[in-house]
């Protein structure tokens, strides 16, 4: 099979994870909208989502409200489209001007338009603090409000591994689906509650990466608002801890990139300064699974039982993960889970 052109100084064979995005496109950014950074950061309802895929050389730059994608910066073999991307629910709200070159003001009056249709409220509500709410309130918490007593940073989200073909994907992930399935089998078998009658396998994208100061890698999946999710996350979170764990066996050069991709954002003060100092020599190798409930208190006696017979059947050393409040998103240990 014939090999992958050599990307990033390195040769595609079979998987791959390099989130870095291309410096030229940042410069662009910077030179064209130097106010969109210091602009999100000043907007709670707003974070940043950023990627790069080695496979078609494209990096992106996205802002995000909640779970709703609103603009996105990408580029293409080193070049920057001249057309900004969105979402196509968003497009009617504002003219095909404004996402070729929008401004503060009109980013102003976008942002208003959004918050006062109910179609949108899906992806973030600040009146039932749904998915969307905490995905932001946590994502900017861990990343450009990190704070120097933190331990850790959250450095991606939204992401997935990367396979060189379909085939590969599905031959390398073969081994973790067969193990989930038996996995699956066992909970039908041994547990006496009730069940969903589908339970999936397999999974699609992480909700974040993190790294500690110890270089542990978090796994965090984050549920809210469908307590039946949140007792299955166990399972989801066991499919994306076995993929990272294999990616990591195999994978010699995957410290340098994540370092490269936190340096990065650093620089451009998507990541807190505070965190230069702490990022670790070297990964431990250890992987830490991880759930996180906004609220977690209005889970029942069957939830919180159901979640823990599945996390012990899959992923005992699992932690669970709740905020202090609805404003500040620190992450305290879980009570109930």
């Amino acid at each position: 099979m014939k090999k992958l052109k050599m990307v990033n100084n390195y040769t595609i064979k079979t998987t791959y994870y390099d989130r870095k995005m291309d410096e030229k496109l940042l410069t662009q950014i910077n030179e064209r909208f130097p106010w969109i950074i210091s602009y999100v950061k000043s907007h709670n309802c707003l974070d940043f989502q950023t990627g790069n895929d080695p496979k078609t050389n494209r990096s992106w730059f996205s802002i995000y409200r909640g779970t709703g994608r609103i603009l996105t910066f990408r580029s293409h073999s080193g070049k920057v489209n001249e057309i900004c991307d969105v979402a196509e629910a968003y497009k009617e709200l504002m003219q095909p001007d404004f996402f070729r070159n929008p401004t503060p003001d009109q980013f102003d009056t976008y942002l208003a338009k959004i918050a006062s249709m109910e179609k949108f409220k899906r992806y973030y509500n600040t009146d039932d603090y749904n998915e969307g709410y905490y995905q932001t309130l946590i994502g900017r918490r861990y990343t450009f409000e990190v704070k120097d007593t933190d331990d850790f940073i959250l450095f991606d989200k939204e992401l997935v591994i990367g396979f060189k073909t379909k085939g590969i994907k599905d031959e390398w992930n073969k081994e973790i689906v067969d193990q989930q399935t038996l996995k699956i089998e066992q909970l039908r078998k041994t547990y006496n509650g009730t069940l969903p009658e589908n339970i999936k396998p397999e999974y699609g994208e992480f909700d974040f990466l993190g790294l500690n100061t110890n270089g542990d890698i978090l796994i965090m999946e984050l549920k809210q608002n469908d307590p039946a999710k949140t007792a299955l996350s166990p399972i989801q979170t066991s499919y994306y801890y076995l993929q990272f764990q294999k990616l990591a066996r195999e994978d010699d050069k995957l410290y340098q990139r994540i370092k490269a991709m936190i340096e990065q954002k650093i620089d451009y003060g998507l990541i807190g300064s505070c965190y230069k100092n702490k990022i670790p020599l070297k990964l431990s190798g250890k992987i830490i699974p991880c759930v996180i409930v906004g609220k977690d208190g209005g889970l029942s006696e069957t939830i919180r039982e159901r979640y823990r017979f599945i996390r012990d059947l899959f992923l005992p050393e699992m932690k669970a993960y709740t905020c202090t409040s609805e404003v500040e998103g620190t992450l305290v240990t879980s009570k109930n889970l």
